[in-house]
């Protein structure tokens, strides 16, 4: 089937988050699996929230599982920033518009197709290749990769490739081994509420209190314990949200503002929280009361993980995408989070953060697109970096007997 046919089919299912969710994207994949005689299976650990595990099993040792989520971040506020309709793949100059083509539907069909490519070419040899399609990715993925973790759900695969966008102002930027993590809160500062003309007697206001915290934490530079082999820093974004004040000829009692910080490696979630508190304490001072609420689930902390450059995954995964690209593609962080903590941080599953087609510069917003050819090389990287991988987990395994006599 053609790569990019099929992601015209994804970016048409609304599978919005929060929004529609998972079910009807998940449903399209699922029969079209089945069409095609794949293993498949759906699986909810929270009602209307599926995960998808699709797997070709061409017998002999090795699993290897090609990652990606079903949803997509919502229109949003950018509704009318849109040149093309979201939810219709639009091409315009060889670049493909839509909701979810870079992040990640585009991923999930280039997968699709090299899935079905490797079930018809006996050559590319033996092993198990599993699409693993998650659901919430969007929003921390309580209801898909953490949840299948925690559940014991996960297929038994030796290694995983889950097909972010690899670029971030460029395709093919680089093979991301570190997944960064975030934390997310909001400060609640409280002050005298009155009259506000008397507010030369009331003291400043919470919304200007809270102004002052703002500006303490983009100078915050939390600290990093032990930093990875991967050059990473973490990210600072306060101001994420804000809501105060009553109404004009009142002097505002009460003004909350929220706040992410993106981690990387070697963070500690108790120390952090104590650098908060201490900042916090000396922005407000004596003006107002403050208090920290950090988010629930995986968006209170969610940690960053990084993967060793010698995992034979990680090896295979630089390797075909430097034949198919016919360049160097060096090993970076993705500046954002992915699966990734959950199959690597917490499964203990050698995991490459993000290989995929697209740029995150685009993801999130209005005219999110992705390259035509970008979508045809991530299915040739995909169906080389399978067939790669899995013949050396035979070359080893054949080779293991005869070490063992000796």
């Amino acid at each position: 089937m053609d790569v990019l046919a099929l992601t015209e089919q994804l970016v048409a299912i609304d599978s919005q988050n929060p929004g529609p969710f998972e079910s009807e994207v998940a449903a399209f994949v699922d029969e079209w699996a089945r069409a095609r005689g794949f293993d498949s299976r759906i699986i909810e650990v929270s009602p209307g929230r599926p995960n998808l595990v699709v797997s070709l099993d061409r017998g002999g040792p090795g699993h290897l599982a090609l990652s990606g989520h079903l949803d997509t971040k919502p229109i949003g506020d950018a509704r009318l920033d849109w040149h093309t309709p979201p939810l219709q793949l639009t091409v315009v100059d060889d670049m493909a518009y839509g909701l979810g083509a870079t992040d990640m539907k585009g991923a999930v069909a280039a997968m699709m197709v090299a899935l079905e490519r490797l079930a018809v070419a006996p050559e590319t040899g033996t092993g198990t290749v599993t699409l693993l399609l998650t659901a919430d990715e969007e929003q921390g993925s309580d209801h898909g990769a953490k949840a299948l973790v925690t559940a014991g759900l996960l297929p038994a695969v030796d290694a995983i490739v889950i097909g972010e966008p690899s670029g971030v102002q460029k395709p093919w930027e680089a093979v991301h081994l570190v997944s960064r993590g975030i934390c997310c809160f909001e400060v609640e500062v409280s002050t005298r509420q009155g009259h506000s003309s008397l507010s030369a007697q009331l003291g400043r206001n919470a919304v200007l209190v809270a102004a002052d915290l703002l500006r303490a934490f983009e100078d915050f530079h939390p600290s990093v314990a032990s930093p990875g082999t991967v050059p990473c820093a973490p990210t600072v974004n306060p101001g994420i949200t804000v809501a105060g004040g009553v109404g004009y000829g009142t002097w505002p009692g009460l003004c909350r503002v929220g706040m992410e910080i993106r981690l990387v490696p070697g963070m500690s979630q108790e120390a952090l929280r104590r650098e908060v508190a201490e900042l916090v304490e000396r922005a407000v001072g004596t003006q107002a009361q403050a208090r920290i609420r950090y988010a629930d689930g995986s968006q209170g902390w969610m940690p960053a993980v990084e993967l060793a450059s010698d995992a034979p995954v990680a090896r295979a995964a630089r390797a075909a995408a430097e034949h198919v690209l016919g360049r160097p593609v060096p090993f970076a962080a993705f500046p954002g989070g992915t699966d990734a903590t959950h199959f690597l941080g917490k499964a203990g599953i050698p995991t490459v953060a993000s290989l995929g087609p697209g740029w995150l510069s685009v993801a999130h917003g209005a005219n999110e697109c992705v390259g035509i050819d970008q979508l045809t090389q991530a299915v040739e990287i995909y169906e080389r970096l399978v067939t790669s991988y899995l013949a050396e987990v035979a070359l080893q395994a054949s080779a293991t007997p005869s070490a063992n006599k000796e």
